[in-house]
């Protein structure tokens, strides 16, 4: 009995070799390893540890990019604020239409108009965002197609003293 166990271990061993270099070897030699439990169990370990690896890897990612996007997303929303104010000013004004281009007499009451609509309705972090009222203003008269005679001057200085005066009537009436 010894020597038939000696014989089995011996091919064991001999076959065992042959079983790592390929699985055809191994059949060959009537061999048969187990590697499915073995990758099961060398794997439990490592992913317990990589899984929480990877977690902090991807949370490190989007912190990395939650600013930039967070960046990415005001700047869109104030865009969608200007054009909407431009188009709201235009549409609000009588004798300017969308899509025509806006005279000096009408620019200042267009951009005015838009500027308050903007104030009215958007976000206040978009507000602050964009400059406050006169940098709202600033970017409506940029985003509307203008007389070339229109100038900062002719259009967008009256348009801010009509804003300035609309936030004193609000306060004279109230005091």
């Amino acid at each position: 009995m010894t020597h038939r166990f000696r014989a089995g271990l011996a091919l064991a061993c001999a076959a065992f070799p042959a079983a790592l270099v390929s699985p055809a070897h191994a059949a060959a030699a009537g061999v048969t390893l187990p590697w499915g439990d073995w990758l099961t169990a060398l794997l439990q370990p490592v992913s317990a540890v990589l899984v929480p690896l990877a977690a902090a890897a991807v949370t490190a990612g989007i912190a990395r990019v939650a600013p930039w996007a967070a960046s990415v997303m005001t700047r869109d929303r104030v865009e969608a604020a200007i054009r909407a104010g431009a188009e709201f000013g235009q549409n609000a004004v009588a004798g300017a239409a969308r899509g025509r281009t806006v005279s000096v007499d009408l620019g200042s009451a267009v951009v005015a108009a838009g500027a308050r609509h903007v104030l009215a309705h958007a976000p206040a972090r978009v507000v602050r965002t964009a400059g406050g009222a006169e940098g709202v203003a600033a970017r409506i008269f940029r985003a509307l197609p203008l007389d070339p005679q229109a100038s900062a001057a002719n259009v967008l200085a009256p348009a801010l003293r009509q804003l300035r005066e609309a936030d004193r009537a609000p306060a004279a009436r109230q005091g």
